[in-house]
């Protein structure tokens, strides 16, 4: 019997759907391409920060907004209407509500969409009717993590984690990509903790 990846089938699965996701691997993303024309960032479910945390080392002096429905009163981001767009919306979402943030974030981002998601995410006919399929806010890149990341452990500083049973990747849509999405690997094996961490 195989073990179950995400430990959805044991109960042991965060009833908030919280996981934080390691400095790490917010900066291998940032670092793995240019960001031009970015003055403003929406992080939607940003938790205790540790991407806004990456976001505000990488972005100096540019605009970050940040919050999250689960510790801030009164945000519902697939209810929110800001008075502007946002250059790029990055975030981590809750993998339960992941379709809704992202048509969510086609219609409050003027150019870029990251989103942190399990690369299984890619298959599904109705997924890619619904969300692949979309020429006018297309998906331009995915970054595949090389090792298995272990989300929902304490973060340490040095952003470093034990190896979990799950593929990641960093989902890159771009309002003004034309062309078929690409495929990228950002190799984490630097970070993932050995006997000696």
């Amino acid at each position: 019997m195989g073990k179950n990846f995400s430990c959805n089938n044991l109960g042991q699965r965060k009833k908030s759907d919280f996981y934080e996701t390691p400095y790490s691997m917010t900066r291998q993303f940032l670092k793995a391409r240019p960001w031009f024309h970015v003055n403003t960032i929406l992080e939607p479910s940003a938790g205790d920060g540790a991407i806004v945390k990456v976001l505000q080392e990488e972005f100096v002096g540019v605009d970050i907004k940040a919050f999250d429905p689960q510790t801030v009163s009164g945000y519902d981001y697939l209810n929110y209407h800001p008075a502007h767009l946002f250059d790029l919306i990055i975030t981590n979402p809750p993998f339960s509500l992941a379709e809704q943030f992202i048509k969510k974030s086609k219609e409050l981002s003027s150019r870029f969409i990251a989103l942190l998601l399990p690369l299984s995410y890619l298959h599904g006919k109705g997924r890619y009717d619904r969300v692949y399929n979309d020429l006018d806010f297309p998906l331009r890149e995915v970054f595949v993590f090389t090792r298995y990341p272990m989300l929902g452990d304490p973060l340490r500083e040095d952003g470093k984690y034990r190896t979990g049973m799950m593929v990641y990747a960093w989902y890159l849509w771009d309002r003004e990509y034309e062309g078929k999405p690409c495929i990228s690997w950002l190799d984490n094996n630097e970070y993932v903790l050995t006997r000696n961490d």
